[in-house]
């Protein structure tokens, strides 16, 4: 199939959606229908790879787009992106025949990758797209039914490890766990042969979990997206729906934080390094390495660290579109105002939805922005005025925008990051954003590594 032969069928879609998918479509066909029963219907002369739609009208109702859509096109991966939080029913779309449903801005990121992994499969490869594997994932001289490659965020370009067929050898593995990349790449459309290999690997191991760190970080990226979209559906707030939130909450904290960290908390932090920044996976990222560094650090409740990152931020969802798809650096005076309510409107919309957390929960989220020397928002806290908790949450937060992978930027190691954050307070005393000893124990987890590239992790 040639690059000219896709064609991707684009039902309504709005011109700011167009503009943030015009490089992943860059080198397909677009064919764009208006979002009409008639045309709907319609039978097309080819048949598209991939159906993109926009949001519904009063008069085509979403569910009944997704049916249309769904008969007439059975085999095809169909989108539906939606730019208003009201009406976002995302398993309901999903149910009544769309593949996924895409909530902007906040899904621009999964949006896109949803988008390129689509094409790349539909192409059977000819148009790349990779999808990020543990590097703990892989046995060390195995032979792989899959490519490999590295991602360079400094240069933006991706350096094959290996083809199918290849084994890594051992050096090779190790010198990439011990660097700064978790992640290895591989091409999406060889994905499936990945789980395979990773399902064989942990039998063979005789290992009694069944899902790889890969798969895990999946599932918990997803269960908070699940989540997220949740607290934002149309159903009416109430203490059993509360409940219902909180319950899921508590299922993701268990399931995919706090089990079996206690004994491992220093490799599970190292797995989250260099991942693409997006608010469902700095949410989880969040979450747990606020639980993580609770323990490390011996501060606070894991579990109540962990529930405070899962929703430090959800306020963001609540603020201007164009402020969401900005970091506070790029904003205007006016929009960093507005962006610094977010931490109360978080903690309203928990209230709002009859959700019951902890009170040590809602004074974290309320306070991880306020600065040591009394400079944050929205109280202007400072030193020990400011909870432990809070203070360990606005570390995990810095720390995962610090190590997370960023194009034309190299990586941090977690030695790294801390160790920025220290000596911008050391060179300028008159901006102390973190409690001092705070950031001297937390370095002291992450020594620097030694002149052969070991890592030594701290003893217990």
């Amino acid at each position: 199939m040639s690059d000219e032969q896709l064609i991707v069928l684009t039902v309504a879609l709005g011109e700011e959606i167009k503009k943030l998918l015009a490089d992943s479509l860059s080198r397909v066909q677009v064919k764009e229908i208006p979002m009409d029963m008639d045309e709907v219907l319609k039978e097309q002369s080819e048949a598209p790879c991939l159906v993109i739609s926009g949001p519904a009208t009063p008069s085509f109702p979403a569910n009944e787009l997704a049916q249309s859509l769904r008969m007439q096109y059975p085999e095809t991966a169909i989108f539906l992106v939606w730019d208003k939080r009201e009406g976002f029913e995302r398993k309901t779309f999903i149910k009544n025949g769309f593949s996924d449903a895409f909530l902007m801005p906040m899904d621009i990121t999964n949006l896109r990758t949803s988008v390129a992994d689509a094409l790349a499969q539909a192409s059977k490869g000819k148009l790349r797209s990779y999808r990020p594997v543990k590097i703990i994932d892989l046995e060390p001289g195995q032979e792989l039914d899959f490519e490999t490659s590295i991602f360079l965020p400094a240069n933006n370009r991706y350096v094959k490890l290996s083809n199918p067929g290849d084994a890594l050898d051992e050096f090779r593995v190790e010198r990439i766990k011990q660097s700064k990349f978790s992640n290895i790449q591989v091409p999406a459309d060889q994905i499936k042969q990945f789980y395979a290999y990773s399902a064989k690997r942990l039998h063979t191991l005789g290992n009694s979990d069944s899902l790889s760190a890969t798969e895990k970080k999946e599932r918990l990226s997803g269960a908070v997206r699940d989540l997220i979209g949740g607290l934002f559906s149309d159903q009416a707030a109430s203490f059993e729906t509360g409940a219902s939130i909180m319950k899921d909450c508590g299922e993701i904290v268990k399931s995919y934080i706090i089990q079996g960290a206690e004994n491992d908390w220093y490799s599970r932090i190292q797995t989250l390094l260099g991942e693409r920044g997006d608010g469902y996976s700095h949410s989880a990222n969040v979450s747990t390495l606020a639980a993580l560094f609770s323990m490390g650090l011996g501060i606070g409740k894991p579990e109540e660290l962990a529930l405070a990152g899962l929703l430090h931020d959800i306020g963001i969802a609540e603020l201007p579109a164009e402020i969401q798809v900005l970091d506070p650096e790029q904003m205007s005076k006016e929009q960093l105002e507005t962006y610094k309510k977010h931490p109360e409107i978080s903690v309203e919309l928990i209230k709002s939805r009859k959700i019951v957390v902890p009170e040590i929960v809602t004074k974290a989220i309320l306070q991880h922005h306020e600065l040591y020397n009394g400079t944050g928002y929205p109280n202007g806290f400072f030193g020990d005025r400011i909870c432990k908790e809070a203070q360990v949450l606005a570390l995990a937060d810095a720390f995962d925008y610090l190590t997370r992978l960023k194009e034309g930027q190299p990586l941090m190691t977690p030695h790294q990051a801390v160790s920025h954050l220290r000596s911008l307070q050391v060179s300028d005393p008159s901006n102390i954003r973190y409690n001092p000893e705070l950031l001297k124990q937390l370095l002291q987890l992450f020594p620097e590594p030694s002149a052969a590239g070991n890592v030594h992790p701290p003893q217990s």
